[in-house]
């Protein structure tokens, strides 16, 4: 049987090894506002309407919570780079 020690030293081993395994699945959009170097509001309206982003209504409150997907983000970053490639 395992310490408490050695079982916070084995999952600091893992994750150090693979740092894939412990990245969050869904963002939350203060994160994404930071990476994109944009204020909130605008990646809230970046995000608002993007498929695959989970967007809660909580009883009185006047703005929604937003979880965006690491895959949508790189989705939208991707796009957001290379504006000109995804005129139509």
């Amino acid at each position: 049987m395992r310490t408490a020690e050695e079982r916070e030293e084995r999952q600091r081993e893992l994750r150090e090894r693979n740092q894939e395994e412990w990245t969050p699945a869904f963002l939350r959009l203060e994160d994404c506002a930071g990476w994109m170097n944009v204020s909130k509001a605008t990646a809230r309206r970046i995000f608002r309407f993007e498929p695959g982003v989970e967007v809660w209504h909580t009883p009185g409150s006047k703005r929604p919570i937003i979880r965006v997907p690491r895959e949508v983000f790189e989705r939208v970053l991707k796009r957001s780079a290379n504006p000109w490639r995804n005129q139509r």
